[in-house]
């Protein structure tokens, strides 16, 4: 009786093993951070370091290509030259993330000063964000 348990349950550990081997881990392209409040959101590639970001409201964006460089389940974004510094961090763990986005635009109307502006996203759910301006859902606890 207790050789047929035996049997029996290196029959299923062999069932279990051959499933589980069989399963491949799924490898992220790319993270969208779509800010909680502002709904302002960046899209980043992963493998290549192209990001674009668009800020909803003034219907601004900026794209690139930055260094990128995953440790565990950071991600962190970096792109600083003296016309912009694109900085982001994900969590993919924790799925949450943050991004400090500056970029100076030169006046086409001939003003002294460029025009500097300068984003902040913060993303507690990369779960739920888009690449688009509808708000997030409200998470109602």
């Amino acid at each position: 009786m207790n050789s047929k348990l035996v049997i029996i349950g290196l029959m299923i550990l062999s069932l279990l093993a051959i499933s589980v081997s069989g399963q491949k881990l799924k490898t992220i392209q790319q993270v969208i951070l779509q800010d909680d409040n502002s709904a302002d959101h960046l899209i980043i590639d992963i493998p290549t370091g192209k990001y674009n970001f668009e800020n909803c409201k003034g219907n601004i964006s900026i794209g690139g290509v930055g260094s990128v460089s995953v440790t565990g389940c950071k991600v962190v974004l970096s792109d600083v030259s003296e016309t912009r510094r694109v900085l982001a961090e994900v969590d993919l763990c924790a799925r949450a993330g943050k991004a400090d986005i500056a970029f100076v635009v030169e006046s086409s109307t001939g003003q002294v000063d460029p025009a500097v502006f300068e984003f902040v996203l913060s993303d507690s759910n990369t779960g739920d964000s888009a690449f688009g301006c509808e708000p997030k859902p409200i998470d109602v606890k």
